[in-house]
């Protein structure tokens, strides 16, 4: 079982939350240059003496009704850290950050923080979340959304995959000796470099008017939890309305063997090639609409 460290505040709103943890500035100067900023380091950094964190080793959660809902959604003992929070006198808290023990924080580090207060270290406990399936924790939501001027009918294009899968059964099934050119993959999977995608993990929703965008995002991710994430995302992508958004789970089968990796470098972050190994570029457009970003809670 893993560990992880855990620290509770109170901000203002979760956009002000979110600020305090964002590191694009530190992202895209050190993909332009490959060094440290430590100036451009987000506040949570400053205040730990830390450059920078993994995201795949952060959880956070936020709640506006206050410290008694915020305790039940924290991935660790909700007694205990209920516990902790009587005995250091912590009756505000609507932010938590949770974060893998075994990463490049150290303990001491950890209590350097100012802005929220430090708790400890817990085992990491996905199913202490209450009133949440832990069937959703860990799928990485891969999101687009933006205004479509084209007919359902011709928006679905970008996903027919009928001649790849076609090719490739009989392929499988000994019919052909070549395997299915790449050149028969959809537009979609061409777009995230894949062969093929698995039209259960895929969930497109369109409105008939022009309404707002997280309503739609909303309705293609179905994960209350990711909620918060997505409203900041918008947000700080300045798109508020739309009529189609779109959603793919690439680790929806939670099996190695099965699962796609699917990684998308932001575009703001590209320069000069500064681009980790195993991403692809983020393109302007995909079949019309943006790429929000990845959305995922552990």
């Amino acid at each position: 079982m893993s560990k992880v460290y855990i620290w509770i505040g109170q901000f203002h709103s979760n956009a002000e939350f979110e600020t305090y943890i964002d590191q694009s500035k530190f992202r895209q100067w050190w993909a332009e240059h490959d060094e440290d900023n430590l100036e451009l380091s987000c506040q949570f950094c400053k205040e730990l003496n830390i450059s920078s964190y993994d995201e795949d080793f952060l959880v956070t959660k936020f709640s506006a009704c206050g410290i008694d809902e915020l305790v039940k959604m924290i991935p660790a003992k909700t007694e205990k850290v209920m516990q902790l929070c009587k005995e250091q006198n912590i009756q505000k808290a609507n932010a938590a950050i949770c974060y893998n023990t075994g990463e490049d924080i150290t303990r001491t580090q950890a209590k350097k923080a100012k802005s929220m207060f430090f708790l400890g270290t817990f085992d990491f406990q996905a199913d202490e979340i209450e009133g949440v399936s832990t069937s959703l924790a860990g799928l990485r939501n891969l999101t687009w959304v933006g205004i479509t001027h084209k007919s359902k009918d011709e928006f679905m294009q970008y996903f027919n995959q009928d001649e790849y899968l076609e090719e490739l059964r009989k392929f499988n099934n000994g019919e052909i000796k070549k395997r299915p050119s790449p050149m028969l993959r959809c537009q979609f999977c061409k777009d995230l470099g894949i062969n093929f995608y698995y039209p259960e993990f895929l969930h497109i929703e369109f409105a008939d008017n022009i309404i707002e965008a997280k309503e739609l995002v909303r309705n293609v991710i179905k994960d209350e939890f990711l909620y918060d994430a997505v409203d900041f995302t918008l947000e700080k992508q300045k798109i508020r309305m739309a009529n189609c958004a779109f959603c793919y789970i690439p680790n929806g089968f939670r099996d190695k063997k099965k699962d796609q990796k699917i990684f998308i470098f932001k575009k703001e972050l590209f320069r000069n090639g500064n681009k980790p190994k195993n991403y692809i570029e983020e393109l302007d457009n995909y079949n019309g609409l943006t790429f929000l970003g990845g959305f995922m809670w552990d």
